[in-house]
């Protein structure tokens, strides 16, 4: 189901948003978290629970299947990486500082006036080590009392 937050939440409320979505990835339950958060299907990529999972379990090149990466970069190249706990991590603290959340002065230099803000996740777990894997999202303003996280991207940066 949806999740919205108040449209006064603050960059905390915004951050454990964040969590939430990755611990879902980290239980690989990504039908779930399909549905936690609105996802940016305009593009030329369609947002499915397979497609995240592929983003994932290749690093960031979810449309590569694991038998395209072998072919192309070779038998020993890793195709199952696995999202894991950013709560259970020792330096979770640390972690949370690498989710960057900027509010832009005005939505309409955007060319809208419901994307009020963007997400930068640089501490995306794979396998339990920090990665260059990074999620992006928007804020988006829903209606004059809520907003949501529209997730952009998962890719390296």
């Amino acid at each position: 189901m949806l999740k919205t937050l108040p449209i006064s939440a603050g960059k905390e409320e915004i951050k454990g948003l964040v969590v939430e979505w990755l611990e879902l990835l980290a239980q690989e339950n990504y039908s779930e978290a399909l549905k936690l958060i609105l996802y940016d299907n305009t593009q030329e990529w369609i947002w499915t629970p397979e497609n995240l999972e592929a983003a994932i379990f290749t690093y960031g090149l979810p449309w590569y299947t694991k038998e395209d990466l072998k072919r192309e970069f070779g038998e020993d190249c890793k195709v199952d990486y696995k999202v894991t706990s950013i709560l259970a991590h020792p330096d979770k603290e640390k972690l949370l500082e690498k989710i960057e959340i900027d509010f832009f002065d005005s939505a309409a230099a955007w060319g809208t006036t419901n994307i009020i803000g963007e997400v930068w996740c640089d501490c995306v777990l794979l396998d339990g080590e920090r990665s260059d894997l990074t999620a992006l999202f928007w804020i988006q303003k829903m209606d004059d009392k809520h907003i949501t996280l529209l997730f952009r991207d998962l890719h390296v940066m």
